[in-house]
This record gives structure tokens, sequence and C-alpha cells, in this order.
């Protein structure tokens, strides 16, 4: 068996674009028809695609999409699990229109045959690597998606590409989860790339009676550009209680060096990973926020207001940035080895707000957080009431305080519930403390 990638690498070496062997025109090299295809992938370039970018894609893309949802295969699983992946070969191919990454078919909703369009469980799509293969979205439209999964696809991975946008007006994922059957669950991307300028990266969404939305993952991926919303938004409906169902997800290793906007937004759901990496907000002069944990709504689910980063380093440019800014009323977040000092030794750090937490929603409450083995920068700031708080603490073990000859934390009303042990402020000791 050929693989079909490797013959296309094989195919094109020594023959331009247009050129003229024997003399008679030949066709561009990404048109040259490959012998031996691998019959277990569908490959862009046989739909006639242009790896150039000089002209649009779409149709291409939507073919090779068409091609792929029609090779199902009967499992035990599931009846629509396709038996072919996508792939797409290295070069810059320009998408003009929404939806032509994977079609916007309703998984809820029945086709002219009456039958249910359901769930296509199991899609794979694969490029050769960021900003190797990579997808310019250039919608002649506004607001925009390039790909929404409404009630349709689950088990998905995507790896290798490199997605850059040239209109903010545009977002790159809408997902709407339904009731039990009906779920969007299991989306994995693998040395992806976002770049360019977005609305949003990812919005999950979800009915009355959303069942899932979840189980989502980023490894070693890399997220640039700006978000005039957010990259990924949890809960975007949410005045939905049910979208609190949404829950897990994983960034792992990714380098999320963005200019400007907000990194997670999240209103409903949560039980967030945040695994090594690198976060670095770029643009000096414009606000950014790495984590926006919203008070959209004034009751949440219990389980899912969770937060939990380890080993990440954080780089803050202006005194406009922030790692964190919460009003939770309950739960938990942990920094565990987090560094956010790379910028401490310039003038506005030491008066820099980098870690807000907002203690006055639902009955003077906080969620319980941990700061522990970490350096931090700048200072740190509880919003409280008169009211004593009833829930919710701020410790800090083992920890560094960069600019500080005394404690980080500082508060606006009532004295929080918060301990020192162990830490350093500056190269002093700083004393342990514990209120009350």
């Amino acid at each position: 068996m050929v693989d079909n990638r490797r013959a296309f690498l094989t195919g094109a070496v020594g023959v331009g674009a247009g050129a003229v062997v024997g003399g008679l025109a030949q066709a561009p090299a990404y048109a040259a028809v490959v012998s031996g295809a691998d019959p277990g992938s569908v490959n862009v370039l046989d739909h006639n695609a242009d790896p150039t970018g000089v002209r649009p894609s779409d149709d291409a893309f939507r073919a090779a999409a068409a091609e792929l949802l029609a090779s199902f295969q009967a499992t035990s699983y599931s009846s629509q699990i396709p038996r072919k992946v996508l792939v797409i070969p290295p070069g810059n191919y320009l998408i003009t229109q929404p939806d032509c990454l994977l079609p916007n078919v309703d998984g809820g909703e029945r086709n002219a045959r009456g039958d249910l369009n359901g769930v296509v469980d199991g899609i794979s799509i694969t490029g050769y690597g960021k900003r190797v293969s990579t997808i310019t979205y250039a919608p002649t439209a506004d607001d925009t998606t390039l790909w929404t999964n409404k009630r349709r696809y689950k088990n998905i991975r995507i790896s290798g590409l490199s997605f850059h946008s040239t209109n903010p007006t545009s977002s790159f994922n809408y997902s709407y989860s339904d009731a039990a059957g009906l779920g969007v669950q299991d989306t994995w991307y693998t040395d992806v790339e976002w770049r360019g300028d977005w609305t949003r990266g990812i919005g999950l969404d979800g009915s009355s009676v959303s069942n899932l939305n979840s189980e989502m993952g980023w490894d070693h991926c890399q997220v640039s550009g700006t978000y005039s919303d957010a990259f990924l938004v949890m809960g975007m409906t949410p005045i939905v209680s049910q979208q609190d169902q949404f829950l897990n997800y994983w960034f792992r290793e990714c380098k999320v060096e963005f200019q400007s906007g907000v990194f997670v937004r999240n209103n409903r759901g949560g039980s967030m990973n945040f695994i090594g990496g690198s976060y670095i907000l770029i643009d000096e002069h414009k606000a950014g926020t790495f984590f926006k944990l919203e008070r959209a709504v004034p009751s949440r689910a219990d389980s899912v207001m969770r937060l939990y980063a380890q080993g990440v380093r954080f780089e803050l440019r202006c005194d406009l940035h922030k790692v964190i800014d919460s009003a939770w009323y309950k739960g938990h977040i942990t920094f565990e080895s987090c560094d956010d000092t790379a910028r401490a030794f310039q003038g506005f750090a030491a008066g820099t707000l980098t870690h807000a937490y907002d203690f006055t929603l639902n009955g003077s409450r906080g969620p319980m957080v941990r700061y522990v083995d970490c350096a931090l920068m700048g200072r740190h700031e509880v919003t409280t009431s008169a009211t004593p708080t009833t829930a919710g603490k701020v410790l800090y073990d083992g920890s560094r305080f960069a600019n500080r000859s005394t404690g980080i934390l500082s508060w606006t009303g009532a004295t929080p519930r918060y301990e020192y042990r162990d830490c350093l402020a500056g190269a002093v000791y700083l004393a342990d403390e514990k209120r009350p």
C-alpha cells in the first residue's frame, strides 16, 4: 500500500506549476494524479484543491468532506464511523466560505428520506504539521464560522494544521450539543495552530437538555493572533443551566502566545486543566487575560467550577494584562509550580493587578484558591463586601512574591480568609500568617 501523502511529495518533485514537458503543457504539480492512492484516505488534492492559495479551494474541501462522510463502515460501536481519513498535504489553501472543512448538517434533523441525520462517530483530519499545511480563512461575508458542529460529529481528531483568519469577525468553530445520543464529545487537537484575527476560536453552546460538549483536548498546539471575544468560550448561552454539563478540558504543553483578548472565557461548565507550556500576552498597549471566569449567572452546578494550572510560564508585558480574573463564588482554583515573573524587573510590575478575584457574588463567597510553589509578580486582590466571606480562601504555600516586601494579597472590604505558609517576599522569608 502506498502512503498517499508520501506519494504526493514524490510526485511533485521537479515539476513546476504549468511546466512544459516534451512540448506539451502540463497540469500544475499539485493536480497530478497519484497512482496507488491509499484507500484509507481522502486527499484534498484529488478534488483539485490549490495548495498555492491563488484560487479558493472551497469546492475541493467540500467534495473531499463529502467523500469522507460517504465512507461509513458498520462497527459494534456505531454504523456511522468513516473508514477514511481526510488528508491535507503541504500548502496554503484559501477558503472563502463557511462550512467547507465539514458540512454544517444538524444531526438532530431528518434528511430527505425522513431518516435522522444522526451523529458521525469518528472524524480524522490531518495535515503535515503547523505552517506546513495551512488553511487561510478569508470569508467574503462577515460573522461566519469555518466549521459548525451541531449535534453531528464526535470523537474528532484534527492534527498537523495551521488555521489563519484574515477577517476579524470570523470564528473557527461553533459546537452545539443536545440530549444523550446527540452530544458533541471528545474533540482533540494535536499540533494545531491558530493565527490571525478572530472573534472567537471555539464556542460551546447547547439546549436545555444538553448532555455533552465535553472531553476536549489541545496537545502541543499554538494559540496566536487576536480574539475580540475569546479563544475558547464555554457556555455561549449561560442562561441555560444545563450548559454546566460542559466539562473536562485539557491543554497540554501548548504555546498560548496571542496579541490581546481573552484565552478562556468560562460562563458555564468547567473542570479545566492547563499543564505546562508558555503563555504570553504580546501587545503592550491592549488588555488581555488568560482566564476569565465569569459571573454570568448567580448559581452554578457543583463539580464543574475547577481550574488547575501546573508548570505554566506566564508572561504579562504591561499593566493591562492579567493571568486570571475570577468571579466564581465556589469551586477550586489551583496554580502549582507556575511562574509569571518574566517582567517583574520592569517599572510597571509592582503595581500591576495580575490575579483578581471577586468574592461578592452569592452571599460573599468565593472559591478555594491555592498557589503552591509559584513565583508571582505584581499584586493580587480580592473584591469583598462589608460582610465577612462565608466561603472561600486564598492560600500561598512555598511561593515567592517578586515585587513585595510583605504579602501579595490585598482586599477591598472585609478581610477574606487567607494564609501564607513558607513563602518569600522578594529574597526575605515572610512570616507565616493565617486569617482568621
